[in-house]
C-alpha cells in the first residue's frame, strides 16, 4: 500500500452538507474516509452512498456490540453496502466475532472485518476502574487482539502504541487500524494514547485514522499533504 491508501480521514460532522464540503475540498488528495455513528445517523446512511458514488473507500465505524446473532446481522448489512472495512467490539467475545467473520466472508470476502480493542480515549487508571483488573491497556489490547485473530477476523482497531506488539503476536497480515494519530503541530484533544504519523507507521500501523488535524485545519488540503508526507517518511524507513 502507498501512503494515500493508508490515510483514513474521519468525517465526524453533524451534517452531510459539512462532510460533502470537506470531501469536495480534499478532492483527489484523500481516497479513504471513516463514517462513524455521528455521520451515519445524521445522514441516515447517505454518507456511505455519497462516498461510494465518488469512488472513495469507506470505513464504516459503527462498533457493533450485541449478542452474536444481532451483531452478525448488522455486520451482514455493512458487508452488503460494499464498504471497505467495518468494525465490531472485541469485548463482544469469540462466539460473536466468529459468526461475524464466517457470514461476512460469504457475502463480501473483500470487506475487512475488524474489532475494536481498547478505545484510545481510555487511560490505564480508567481501565483498572472499569474492568477491575491490574492488566495494563497494552496487555488487555493484546489479549483481545489474539482472540480477534483466533475468531477469523481481519484485524483490530488499536492505538499506535500497541500496533507493533499486536503485529508480532498475530502476524504481519493481521491489520492494525489506528486512531490517536496526531502530527506534532496538532492538539491531542480527547485522545490519550497518541503518536505522530511517521512514528505510527514505524510502529506497525497499517491504517491511520486522522480527524480534526485535517478536518478542522484552515487549509485541509495542506494538512492532509503534511500527514501524507510523514506517512511516506515512515514507509521509506520501514523499507
Amino acid at each position: 500500500m502507498n501512503a494515500k491508501d493508508r490515510l483514513i480521514v474521519a468525517l465526524d460532522f453533524p451534517t452531510i452538507e459539512e462532510a460533502k464540503g470537506l470531501v469536495e475540498i480534499l478532492g483527489d488528495s484523500v481516497s479513504v474516509y471513516k463514517v462513524g455513528l455521528e455521520m451515519f445517523l445524521n445522514s441516515k446512511g447517505e454518507a456511505v452512498d455519497y462516498l461510494s458514488s465518488l469512488g472513495k473507500k469507506v470505513f464504516l465505524d459503527l462498533k457493533f456490540h450485541d449478542i452474536p446473532n444481532t451483531t452478525m446481522m448488522a455486520s451482514v448489512f455493512a458487508a452488503k453496502q460494499n464498504v471497505f472495512m467495518f468494525n465490531v467490539h472485541a469485548a463482544g467475545g469469540r462466539k460473536m466475532m466468529k459468526s461475524v467473520s464466517e457470514e461476512v466472508k460469504k457475502i463480501n470476502p473483500d470487506a475487512l472485518a475488524i474489532a475494536v480493542t481498547v478505545l484510545t480515549s481510555f487511560s490505564d487508571d480508567e481501565i483498572k476502574e472499569l474492568y477491575k483488573t491490574e492488566q495494563s491497556i497494552k496487555e488487555l489490547a493484546m489479549h483481545w487482539a489474539k482472540v480477534t485473530k483466533e475468531s477469523g477476523m481481519d484485524g483490530v482497531v488499536c492505538s499506535p502504541w500497541e500496533a507493533s506488539a499486536i503485529k508480532e503476536e498475530c502476524g504481519k497480515d493481521f491489520k492494525t487500524i489506528c486512531p490517536g494519530v496526531r502530527p506534532k503541530w496538532a492538539a491531542a484533544n480527547d485522545q490519550q494514547r497518541i503518536m505522530t504519523p511517521k512514528n505510527a507507521i514505524l510502529n506497525g500501523c497499517d491504517f491511520l485514522v486522522v480527524g480534526r488535524p485535517i478536518t478542522k485545519a484552515d487549509d485541509p488540503v495542506k494538512a492532509a499533504g503534511l500527514v501524507l508526507e510523514e506517512i511516506k517518511e515512515g514507509l521509506a524507513e520501514v523499507c
